[in-house]
């Protein structure tokens, strides 16, 4: 006989709403908690990465070791640079592009007695002033030549191969665009005694502007432009492709550089002038300078200037400055140089035939030494004490080192 009388539930107790609020707290105070904790422990982390930069970047290496070293037969006449991760070495005879361990890449001959590149990212352009001859080539190889039947005074080259050639004979300037495979794409005259003489060119990454210097001596008055041509949509709108020009009295700029797309910098000797723009560049800063520029030295983020310390006083002077104009560096060396640029890493090289100091860009001595034989080149690696130096008569992969 089954009972039908259904089951009773006994309701629980129910918690005051003091104790639940009391509990919520408790909740709320040891999240708070954890919240600080975390904190704390990132501020200490942050705090201490930054204490192993500074001190990691503080450090001078005054010694290295060789990692793997390769043997070479090079002379005073080879010139190197760091080129797509490679190490690209010309000479009068021919061109060789290796990698890092010394395989050969590419391999290109020629006959110039004062052989001239231009880089832009994976192409560069190879030719000689008072030259005929322009090769073209990528990280695979030749990729097309130029001949000319005007003497060749400056070549700058684009991202994808396209060359603009300044020419001179007779006291007339010729600019012509190519394409890497050697197609005339458009031309110019330029007469002295009607716009000056052309000092530079300078070809945007895409190839859609070119930069001209020009320089006009009249009665003894010194005039300044700088000229920018537009091959795209925007430039088939104006005379001439012409999208702007600026003029400046007293001063020469005998060196332009597209050191992006869009940024032109232009090196005169009492400014120097920072231009950006897609379509139709305008000068974003300019920087007066005061002093007789002794070098100049680029990349991509930053350009820096040397300058001759008092006569009073032994060595040089440099200033650095990032790509809006701001300074970021000043600094004092003394050592009598004959190279200084930018590494791959921003570190900044200064060296002579023999002797070689690397410096951060917050002015501290990262590496100083005096080598037994000539320095050709030094390149940075992956790591920061990773480097390649290329010395006479031999190529080595080192890390440097107080040991």
């Amino acid at each position: 006989m089954y009972n039908n009388q259904k089951p009773r539930l006994h309701a629980l107790p129910q918690q005051s709403t003091q104790e639940l609020d009391e509990l919520h707290q408790k909740i709320r105070i040891h999240r708070i908690r954890i919240i600080i904790l975390a904190l704390a422990l990132a501020s200490v982390c942050i705090i201490a990465v930054n204490v192993v930069i500074l001190y990691l970047d503080r450090i001078t290496y005054t010694k290295y070791e060789v990692v793997e070293q390769l043997q070479q037969a090079d002379t005073e006449a080879a010139e190197f640079e760091q080129y797509c991760g490679n190490v690209l070495k010309y000479t009068r005879d021919g061109a060789v592009c290796s990698s890092l361990s010394g395989s050969i890449i590419w391999n290109q001959t020629y006959e110039m007695e004062t052989p001239c590149i231009t880089i832009c990212e994976e192409y560069l352009a190879i030719y000689e002033k008072g030259g005929s001859q322009i090769y073209i080539m990528n990280t695979e190889g030749l990729q097309g030549t130029i001949n000319t039947i005007i003497p060749i005074q400056c070549v700058s080259v684009a991202n994808q191969g396209t060359v603009a050639v300044l020419m001179e004979k007779s006291g007339t300037s010729y600019l012509h665009m190519y394409s890497r495979s050697g197609k005339q794409l458009a031309s110019g005259e330029l007469h002295i005694e009607n716009s000056g003489y052309p000092l530079d060119i300078a070809l945007s990454n895409d190839a859609q502007k070119l930069a001209v210097s020009m320089l006009d001596i009249n009665e003894g008055n010194v005039k300044s432009a700088v000229v920018f041509y537009n091959y795209g949509a925007v430039g088939q709108n104006e005379i001439d492709n012409i999208v702007g020009s600026y003029s400046y009295s007293n001063m020469v700029i005998p060196s332009i550089r597209f050191v992006s797309n869009d940024r032109l910098l232009a090196f005169g000797d009492t400014e120097v002038i920072i231009y950006e723009g897609k379509q139709k560049p305008a000068v974003a800063q300019e920087i007066n300078i005061s002093e007789e520029i002794r070098s100049i030295y680029y990349n991509d983020q930053y350009f820096g200037l040397v300058f001759n310390k008092e006569a009073s006083a032994k060595g040089y002077h440099t200033t650095v400055y990032n790509m809006k104009g701001t300074e970021v560096l000043e600094l004092d060396f003394a050592l009598d140089y004959t190279k200084i640029h930018f590494l791959a890493n921003n570190l900044i090289c200064i060296r002579n035939e023999n002797q070689c100091v690397l410096y951060t860009l917050k002015g501290s001595k990262r590496f100083s030494y005096t080598f037994d034989r000539n320095i050709y080149e030094i390149m940075s690696g992956n790591g920061q004490r990773d480097y390649l130096f290329i010395l006479n008569g031999e190529t080595s992969r080192v890390k440097l080192t107080n040991e």
